[in-house]
């Protein structure tokens, strides 16, 4: 027997609209995380600093800040807090004495491992919510448009000016 009923049609959405919603869900688990390690003593900022010291690395505080994307002098002001708090240290560069090199201390990394924790949990809460199908799409989606993205970034910082 043939079925009648209608095929489902699907409204095409404005690739703004679907940016917009993106990135309210971006800001809102962005948000989330940060109340939740908050009690810690970390925020995502921080988390992310220490993400990029873990594997036990040094790294020059302007590297950090282009890895974490802000202004170096937002990621110096990051860095003194971190510092005051016994998560991190700062040398000079022996390369380079202007310079000032990172690295994690054993308080950072057991603070790290904690706030990672709770990021998971909120990260779970949310998505747990999907279905594995959906989340399996939703991965393969994402794989793709980071894809894309960096391809556009490649490309434009390929293209000469003028």
């Amino acid at each position: 027997m043939v079925s009648t009923s209608p095929t489902p049609t699907t409204t095409p959405v404005d690739a703004v609209d679907l940016a917009d919603a993106f990135f309210a869900v971006s800001h809102a688990l962005k948000r989330n995380i940060n109340a939740r390690v908050q009690p810690t003593g970390l925020s995502l900022a921080r988390l992310q600093v220490l993400f990029q010291l873990v594997d036990g690395q040094a790294i020059r505080i302007g590297e950090l800040s282009t890895c974490i994307g802000v202004a170096a002098r937002t990621m110096t002001s990051t860095i003194e807090a971190m510092e005051r708090d016994g998560l991190v240290t700062r040398r000079s560069d022996p390369q380079d004495g202007r310079a000032t090199i990172i690295t994690i201390t054993d308080a950072g990394r057991r603070l790290y491992e904690e706030g990672r924790r709770v990021q998971a949990s909120v990260v779970a809460d949310l998505f747990e919510t999907l279905d594995p199908g959906q989340r399996a799409a939703l991965g393969e989606v994402l794989q793709q448009l980071n894809q894309l993205a960096i391809d556009a970034a490649r490309s434009t910082a390929r293209t000469p000016l003028g």
